[in-house]
């Protein structure tokens, strides 16, 4: 359950994606505070008054979760008393996603290859291997453990988790601190959809320009699945949770090592 006239999508200049995880009811019955978890796309583009925003709601932390040539291309801008972490899961298929225009040609080249060697998946099913691989994956258990516990370190911190488009591997990781705070799978779900939105324009760009490179319509139905937001990605990830632990609370205390005792610091930390 929501929050009556719980608005989370967050209009900033320089992003499409920010939104506030902040309002989302828990299985306690408490509510998930609003203007501590935040999750966007980058944040190569924020303006002096984006930054002003960030400044003004008291951010303390941003999770990256790009690779290295995502963040060397579009550096996040700097953002006065904020800790950066990078958290790199280095999923190639979000990657390949979210490459900026500057590397169009060479991702349109790379992907004409795969394809006459017969390695393009147009079933859409990549996103949701990706997704399983987070859950499996024990060098991503790991990674999103961390998150986890950077959300514990201070009483006091702001977090915003983001990568590129603010969808797959944000994605994830929102759903993680909201199924750890006790929200229900039905709004984690929710939440993850609601990327579709607030990306519908900015997908519809990515396309148009990637037909200035290609016609080939198998290596654009490839480029428009990588880059659709589908409730059944993170049903996968939530549904690979059950198999492996039961329940997606007893996965994040047996499989990522948050046990009973920080998920409780996490609740009284972030919920009210």
């Amino acid at each position: 359950m929501i929050e009556q006239n719980n608005t989370h999508f967050i209009s900033l200049q320089g992003t499409f994606n920010t939104r506030d995880l902040g309002g989302y009811q828990t299985e306690s019955g408490k509510y998930v505070k609003k203007n501590r978890l935040f999750r966007s796309d980058d944040l190569y583009k924020l303006t002096i008054s984006d930054i002003k925003w960030f400044e003004d709601h008291g951010l303390t932390t941003v999770i990256d979760f790009r690779n290295f040539n995502e963040r060397k291309n579009r550096p996040d801008k700097i953002i006065k008393g904020v800790k950066y972490y990078d958290l790199s899961p280095d999923d190639e298929t979000a990657a390949l996603a979210s490459a900026d225009l500057k590397s169009d040609k060479k991702k349109i080249d790379k992907l004409i290859e795969k394809k006459k060697q017969n390695k393009l998946d147009l079933t859409g099913d990549g996103l949701k291997k990706s997704m399983v691989g987070f859950v499996r994956d024990s060098e991503t258990q790991k990674l999103y453990r961390q998150v986890l516990e950077i959300h514990i370190k201070e009483n006091n911190d702001v977090i915003l988790q983001h990568c590129r488009g603010g969808k797959d591997r944000t994605g994830y990781g929102s759903a993680l601190v909201l199924l750890a705070l006790g929200v229900s799978e039905d709004d984690v779900i929710s939440d993850y959809m609601l990327t579709a939105k607030y990306n519908a324009d900015r997908n519809k760009r990515r396309m148009n320009e990637y037909r200035k490179y290609t016609k080939d319509p198998v290596v654009l139905k490839y480029l428009s699945n990588a880059m659709s937001t589908r409730k059944e990605v993170i049903e996968a990830g939530i549904n690979e949770m059950k198999k492996i632990s039961v329940s997606p609370i007893q996965y994040i205390q047996n499989e990522l090592g948050f046990d009973k005792d920080k998920i409780s610091y996490l609740r009284s930390i972030y919920l009210r």
